[in-house]
């Protein structure tokens, strides 16, 4: 319950957006990543996670497949006030 008070906390800060994903999206279950949009015309760089090992890369195709996957998986998230909703449901049940 700590974790979802946490959530519901950090999503009042002006920068963060919470976005619950579907558990149908496949595009989500392929591991963490991270995109890192970089200053200056340099190169996008992507932190790729696997069940092995991590992996980071400023291959341009490899940033362009990140991006895909990023928003293949914004596709499948609930908005932002469905997933803070759902959120608290979750919370309610575990009190």
């Amino acid at each position: 319950m700590e974790q979802l008070d946490y959530l519901l906390q950090f999503g009042q800060h002006p920068t963060v957006f919470l976005q619950l994903v579907d558990p149908r999206c496949l595009a989500g279950l392929s591991g963490g990543f991270m995109i890192a949009e970089m200053p200056d015309g340099e190169p996008d760089t992507i932190h790729a996670d696997s069940s092995a090992e991590g992996q980071v890369s400023d291959r341009p195709d490899l940033a362009v497949s990140m991006w895909d996957r990023y928003e293949a998986i914004r596709l499948w998230a609930y908005p932002e006030q469905v997933s803070t909703q759902m959120i608290k449901e979750a919370r309610q049940e575990w009190t």
